[in-house]
C-alpha cells in the first residue's frame, strides 16, 4: 500500500523521478543562451513524442497532434530567444486543451517560484506536539540535506510512534521547489500512521503493449488500453490511533492519495492557501529541453473527485495557525464525509496516424513530422531501443535533411538512411499505394551476393539473356556504371537496414543490381580466365518475379549416406507428415534455412522432439510505460513448443540446419526450434539476428515502415538481436566453389555427418 500521487505501474519510480504539475517548477537560468535550431527542435521532438504516446486525452479526443507539430516547427526554428522557443513550444501543447500540460513557468517571470527556491521553508522541528492529542509533522524534514531514503523510513517509524499516542495528525505536505517528489515519498512511510482506508481513488493511465500495428494483422498481438489505477485493497486503521488527519497544502504541494481516500470518508481535512486543481493530485512528467526549458505533460486522468480544499485561508493568513485549530475541533468530534463523484470517461479509441496519402511528396514540415514520428516510436516501443546508442543522434542528423529534401526520392532517401541507423534487419520504409509515376520494381538476369568479399554472379535467372551477354555464375562484377563494385554496395547499403554487418553487406549486394522495372545497367564482369567483359543487362519485372518464385525442384529427397535433405525455403505445411514419412528410414535430415519459410516449424519441431523441450524460444512484449525504456518494462513469456500430434511418431534421427544471413525472423525463429527440440547442429555462417514479430508505422507521403516488435532471445535468455544464430560449424561460399557448382555449405553438413555417426 503506497501513499502518494503515482500509483501502479508508475510507482515509485515516477514518484521519485517525475515531479507533479506545478510541483516541477525549478529555478531557471535569467540568460540562458538560445540553442541552435536543430537542438530546439529536438527538444520539440521529445515533448511532441511523450504526449503523443503517454496524455490521455490524445487516446480518444479529437485533436490534431500532427498539425500542432507541423505549426510549431516553423516558430520553434525563426525563435530568436529562449523566451520566443518557451512560447512557442506552449502554442503546441496548448492545442490539447489541458491546463496541467503546459510549459513550467520560468523562475525569471516567477518571482515566488524563485524565492521559494532561495529560502526553503525551514525543517526546525519537524515532529512536534502542539497541543494535547495533535501531532504535527512537516513533511521538509525528510528533505533536509538531500533526500536519504533510509533515513525517511527511519523518520516514517518516529512518525508512526508518535501518531500512536494522538488523536490527530497534522501532515504539512509544503515544500520547497524540486523537493515535492521527495515529500511524497517521506509521507509514504508512516502510512500505518493513519486512519483506516476503506476505498482509495482511482486514476487511469495509457498502457501500451507493443505498438499496436497500423497496416493490417500482426502475430504480435501489440495493443493500447487505459489501464486502472490505484485500486488497492482497503488499509486498516492503527489501533489505537490517529482518528483524523489535517493535510496542510498550498498550490505547490502533492496530495496524497491517502489524503484524497481520507477527505472522502469524512477522516482528513484539507486546508490550502488557495484553490487546488489536478496538477495537486495527479501524476506529470516532465520532458527537458534545451535552454533550461521543461515542458509538463499530463499522465493521468482522476476516476472520482473533484480535486477541492475543505478550507482555503487568505494568503496573508497563517496556514498553519489554521490547521491547528481545526485539528483541536476533531479532536472532540469527528469531520463529516465528503460528496464525491465517479467521473465517466471515454474509452480509448484506437486510430492509425494519418500518412497523408494525397501529398506523396509532403511539404517541409511534414517531412519532419516523418522523422519525428519514426524517432519517437522506436525511441517508445522499439523492444531493442537499447541496443541503438545513436537513436537521438540519427534524428538529429536527418532533420536537416528531411528539410531539405527536394522530392520525394530525396525524401525516401533521408527517412531510409535515419532508419538504418536503428540497426534493426526488420527495418523497411515502402510506399503503400504507388504513384502513378512510379514504375514497378526490375530485376536483372542474375543474382548476386559477396563470396570472399566480392561481387560474385551466383545465380542466373533469366538464362537466354545472360548467355547472351556472356556473363556465367562465378563470375565476379567489377563496376557497376562505371563505379567500382565497392563503392556501388557502399551507396546501396547507406539506405538498407540489417542487424549486423554482414548481413546487411549481403542485402546491398544481392539488390544492388535492382531498379525501376524498363531500366538497364552497365557491368564489367571479370570472368574466371581473369578476362575483363562489358555488359549491359535490362531489369524487368519478369525477372524479379521469376527471383522469388518458387523453386520447380523437389522440395525433399534423399541424399548419400542415408541422409535426407529438406529445402525450408520451399516446403509447406501440409507437405510435412509426407516428407517425415518419406525420410523415415535415414539417419539424419539436413534443413536448409538459407532463406524464408512458409510457417513449417510448428509442425516439425514436435516431430523432432527427442530431448522432451518444453519451450522454444523466449518472449519480451514491450509494456510501455512513461519512466521506462521497452527492455525495462517488458511481459516475459517462455513461448511452448507444440505437442505431438495424436498417431504421429518423432523423428529420431540426427538434425542439420544450413544457415546464412538471409534466414531472418520467422527462418531464426524455426532455428530456436529445432535447436531446443532437436539439438540441431548448424552449419554455415550466422543468421541476420532480427527476431520479433514486426509491426507497421505510418508515414507522411502514403509511406509505411516495418520495425520489430517484440524482443526474443533462446529459452536461456542469450541475445538473438544483432547477433544471430550461430553456426556450431562455420563455412561461407567460396568463388572457386560458386564456379564448380558446388554446395560447400551442404557439403561440409555431408562431411559433419560423416565423422558423427
Amino acid at each position: 500500500m503506497e501513499l502518494g500521487t503515482h500509483r501502479l505501474p508508475l510507482a515509485l519510480a515516477l514518484a521519485v523521478a517525475v515531479a507533479m504539475g506545478v510541483l516541477a517548477m525549478a529555478p531557471l537560468a535569467r540568460a540562458e543562451p538560445l540553442p541552435e535550431p536543430t537542438e530546439r527542435l529536438m527538444g520539440l521532438a521529445r515533448v511532441w513524442g511523450t504526449a503523443k504516446v503517454f496524455h490521455p486525452y490524445l487516446a480518444y479526443k479529437d485533436i490534431d497532434w500532427d498539425a500542432a507539430l507541423v505549426a510549431a516547427i516553423p516558430k520553434v526554428e525563426a525563435a530568436t530567444s529562449v523566451a520566443e522557443y518557451r512560447a512557442a513550444v506552449q502554442a503546441m501543447l496548448a492545442i490539447i486543451g489541458d491546463p496541467i500540460t503546459h510549459v513550467v513557468e520560468d523562475a525569471a517571470a516567477a518571482p515566488e517560484a524563485a524565492a521559494l527556491e532561495a529560502a526553503p521553508i525551514a525543517p526546525v522541528d519537524w515532529l512536534s506536539t502542539p497541543a494535547p492529542g495533535i501531532v504535527e509533522v512537516k513533511i521538509t524534514g525528510f528533505c533536509v540535506g538531500g533526500f536519504d531514503y533510509v533515513g525517511a523510513r527511519a523518520k516514517g517509524a518516529q512518525v508512526v510512534a508518535a501518531a500512536a499516542k494522538a488523536k490527530v495528525l497534522i501532515v504539512d505536505m509544503r515544500a520547497a521547489a524540486g523537493q515535492q517528489s521527495q515529500a511524497l515519498y517521506g509521507a509514504r512511510q508512516f502510512l500505518d500512521a493513519l486512519p483506516a482506508i476503506d476505498e482509495w481513488p482511482l486514476y487511469r493511465s495509457v498502457e501500451h503493449h507493443g505498438f499496436r500495428t497500423q497496416e493490417g494483422r500482426t502475430s504480435g498481438g501489440y495493443y493500447s488500453t487505459f489501464a486502472t489505477l490505484g485500486a488497492l485493497p482497503p488499509k486498516p486503521g492503527a489501533k489505537p490511533g490517529v482518528s483524523h488527519v489535517v493535510f496542510v497544502v498550498d498550490r505547490n504541494s502533492g496530495v496524497p492519495d491517502a489524503a484524497l481516500a481520507l477527505q472522502a470518508a469524512g477522516r482528513a481535512t484539507l486546508v490550502s492557501d488557495g484553490a487546488l486543481d489536478e496538477g495537486n493530485s495527479l501524476a506529470t512528467g516532465n520532458v527537458e529541453l534545451p535552454g533550461k526549458v521543461i515542458a509538463q505533460v499530463r499522465l493521468a486522468e482522476a476516476l472520482w473527485g473533484p480535486l477541492a480544499a475543505d478550507v482555503v485561508v487568505a494568503k496573508n493568513r497563517d496556514l498553519e495557525v489554521k490547521a491547528l485549530a481545526i485539528a483541536r475541533s476533531r479532536v472532540a468530534a469527528p469531520g463529516r464525509p465528503r460528496p464525491r463523484k465517479i467521473v465517466a470517461l471515454p474509452p480509448l479509441r484506437a486510430r492509425d496516424d494519418l500518412d497523408y496519402a494525397e501529398a506523396p511528396y509532403p511539404s517541409r514540415e511534414r517531412r519532419m513530422l516523418a522523422g519525428i514520428r519514426m524517432w519517437a516510436v522506436l525511441e517508445m516501443f522499439w523492444p531493442y531501443r537499447y541496443l541503438a546508442d545513436d537513436w537521438e543522434d540519427a534524428l538529429r542528423e536527418a532533420l536537416p535533411k528531411l528539410a531539405a529534401a527536394g522530392d520525394r526520392v530525396a525524401y525516401l532517401h533521408a527517412l531510409r538512411r535515419m532508419a538504418v541507423r536503428a540497426g534493426d534487419g526488420h527495418i523497411k520504409i515502402w510506399s503503400a499505394a504507388p504513384d502513378p509515376g512510379e514504375q514497378l520494381r526490375g530485376a536483372t538476369a542474375i543474382e548476386t551476393r559477396l563470396v570472399e568479399g566480392k561481387l560474385v554472379v551466383v545465380r542466373v535467372i533469366e538464362p537466354a539473356e545472360a548467355q547472351a551477354q556472356g556473363i556465367s555464375i562465378g563470375d565476379v562484377v567489377e563496376t557497376i556504371e562505371g563505379k567500382p563494385a565497392a563503392v556501388a554496395l557502399a551507396d546501396a547499403r547507406a539506405e538498407l537496414s540489417g542487424s549486423t554487418e554482414e548481413a546487411r553487406d549481403q542485402r546491398a549486394a544481392s539488390r544492388v543490381l535492382g531498379e525501376a522495372a524498363g531500366s538497364s545497367v552497365r557491368l564489367s564482369v571479370r570472368r574466371a580466365d581473369g578476362s575483363l567483359h562489358e555488359v549491359s543487362l535490362a531489369r524487368t519485372a519478369a525477372n524479379w518475379t521469376a527471383m522469388n518464385a518458387p523453386s520447380a525442384l523437389p522440395h525433399w529427397n534423399k541424399l548419400a549416406g542415408d541422409v535426407g535433405y529438406v529445402d525450408l525455403r520451399e516446403l509447406m505445411v501440409p507437405e510435412v507428415d509426407p516428407m517425415f514419412e518419406a525420410l523415415k528410414g535415414t539417419r539424419a535430415i539436413v534443413f536448409d534455412m538459407r532463406g524464408y519459410p512458409n510457417g513449417t516449424a510448428w509442425s516439425i519441431a514436435p516431430r523432432v522432439n527427442t530431448r522432451k523441450a518444453k519451450h522454444g524460444a523466449q518472449f519480451f512484449q514491450p509494456l510501455v510505460t512513461y519512466g521506462h525504456e521497452p527492455s525495462e518494462n517488458s511481459t516475459r513469456f517462455l513461448q511452448r513448443l507444440p505437442e505431438l500430434p495424436k498417431g504421429a511418431t518423432i523423428y529420431r534421427g540426427k538434425i542439420v540446419v544450413l544457415i546464412d544471413d538471409r534466414a531472418i525472423s520467422q527462418a531464426e525463429h524455426t532455428c530456436l526450434f529445432l535447436a531446443e527440440a532437436a539439438g540441431a547442429t548448424f552449419v554455415g555462417s550466422p543468421t541476420h539476428g532480427a527476431n520479433g514479430d514486426i509491426t507497421t508505422l505510418r508515414l507522411p507521403g502514403g509511406l509505411r515502415m516495418w520495425f520489430t516488435g517484440q524482443e526474443v532471445r533462446h529459452v536461456d535468455g542469450s541475445q538473438l538481436q544483432r547477433v544471430g544464430i550461430k553456426p556450431d560449424v562455420v563455412v561461407r561460399p567460396t568463388i572457386a566453389g560458386v564456379r564448380a557448382g558446388k554446395d560447400e555449405v551442404l557439403e561440409r553438413a555431408l562431411v559433419w555427418l560423416a565423422a558423427h555417426p
